[in-house]
């Protein structure tokens, strides 16, 4: 036989968060007795909900309704989120709230079917009614010239707003001529994939550049005798530092281009045959501040396996630089190791502080490691920064920076490269597959 349920005793009616984006529902609750008074605690019942528009119960217009099945806790209360049951008529986003007033109709079944038994009807407030507040009873027409204190939005320069080159922008030419070539053979090609990434890659490479330099107040340092800041294709600046009779480039080299003007691609996997670009971590905000990561064949371009002194190998360096020789990283560490103002506790060999930046490295405990009091870094202002490196996966950003020089390593398919960890005191040098993508200095010629 069927249970027969005395009333709904209503609980708490509505519960409702106003947040940024409305969630168009809210929160019913009621507690379930059965004809002796005693609560129908800890069971399965279903409810049926409805939204009638009308002046009086039994009068309106059911505009919406919809069903729910849940279990009562043990002191018989059902909670019910209203906008977020099966829905049996209507659809609760279009209820026209400010056209009330609106009656909320419950019945129950307390045995979890659909013989509803009950039925408690209240008139729906001023709760429900934040949906319509937060959509439509604001009064904004939708329109920007009816808010006040319009901002005061600059001319846009002719050149831009017309999409020109002359503005660095891809134009819609470009755009529709690659949407032509998808509409007449159905498919595009890796290569032509591959040649829109560059083309847009390098144009935010370009404003990155531009944004850089208009906020950079940091003074171009130089070696002696040079008579205008190293500037590369791209328009990059570097500063650069004289260590004993060398002059090194002290950021890492940042290019997408060769110095006249060949595109170096952005690399999504290892080669040794294509010359290829990595973005440090890859994350694009960190070119700015560590460089691109290069395989070796980027590096070298057409040049081949120098150890001579100078390397003779231009490579990917801009005009009048070039790739240092494993010889020439030598004389580097060999001059540093030699001042005493450059060492770490009078051991000659422990020279990786003064040729390391002073932050970004992962902290370490040792005395005279890298990571240990970052601030005594950088003695010789050389400002190696841990970029990490690329070998089919980004790893070590943070705690190790590789750089490649221009000298086969004695392993086929290796290369000699100059290296500091975080945790040591002393420089590293060592050979690695010529896929592998580090960071790059160039020297003065």
């Amino acid at each position: 036989m069927h249970k027969k349920v005395l009333f709904f005793a209503i609980f708490l009616f509505c519960a409702f968060t106003m947040m940024a984006q409305s969630p168009e529902r809210f929160t019913y609750q009621a507690v379930v007795r059965g004809v002796s008074g005693s609560l129908v605690a800890d069971a399965h019942v279903s409810a049926r909900v409805t939204i009638v528009q009308g002046a009086a119960p039994g009068t309106g217009t059911a505009v919406y309704s919809e069903s729910h099945v849940v279990h009562t806790n043990e002191n018989g209360l059902m909670t019910l989120t209203i906008g977020g049951g099966y829905v049996l008529h209507g659809d609760f986003s279009l209820i026209e709230w400010p056209n009330g007033p609106f009656f909320l109709e419950v019945a129950v079944d307390p045995n979890g079917g659909n013989n509803y038994s009950i039925v408690s009807s209240q008139q729906l407030l001023s709760v429900p009614y934040a949906l319509y507040a937060q959509s439509a009873g604001n009064g904004f027409s939708g329109s920007y010239n009816d808010l006040t204190d319009l901002p005061e939005i600059p001319v846009v320069p002719a050149n831009v707003s017309a999409f020109t080159n002359d503005a660095g922008y891809v134009t819609w030419a470009e755009m529709q001529q690659l949407l032509d070539s998808l509409n007449n053979i159905g498919y595009a090609t890796l290569a032509e994939v591959q040649q829109l990434f560059d083309s847009l890659d390098h144009r935010i490479d370009s404003v990155e550049n531009h944004i850089h330099e208009l906020h950079d107040t940091t003074p171009v340092v130089s070696c002696p005798g040079m008579t205008s800041p190293l500037t590369d294709y791209d328009g990059n600046v570097y500063s650069t530092v004289q260590i004993g009779n060398q002059c090194w480039m002290k950021e890492n080299l940042r290019t997408s281009h060769y110095a006249d003007g060949t595109a170096i691609s952005q690399g999504v996997t290892t080669s040794t045959t294509i010359p290829y670009r990595y973005k440090p971590d890859n994350n694009s905000m960190n070119v700015e501040t560590h460089g691109y990561l290069y395989n070796w064949k980027a590096v070298m371009r057409t040049g081949v396996s120098s150890n001579a002194n100078p390397s003779g190998v231009q490579g990917i360096c801009p005009t009048g630089w070039h790739v240092p020789s494993n010889a020439e990283w030598t004389q580097l560490i060999d001059y540093v190791s030699s001042q005493s103002e450059y060492i770490c506790g009078g051991d000659s060999t422990k020279i990786a502080k003064a040729l390391a930046d002073n932050s970004g490295w992962v902290q370490n405990i040792y005395d005279c490691s890298v990571g240990y009091n970052q601030s005594s870094n950088n003695a010789t202002g050389f400002s190696v920064r841990p970029s990490g490196y690329y070998i089919g996966s980004y790893s070590g950003f943070g705690s190790v920076s590789f750089i490649w020089s221009s000298t086969d390593y004695e392993e086929e398919g290796e290369a000699w490269y100059f290296s500091l960890f975080y945790g040591t005191t002393i420089v590293g040098r060592n050979g690695n597959n010529k896929f592998s993508a580090f960071s790059v200095r160039c020297l003065r010629d």
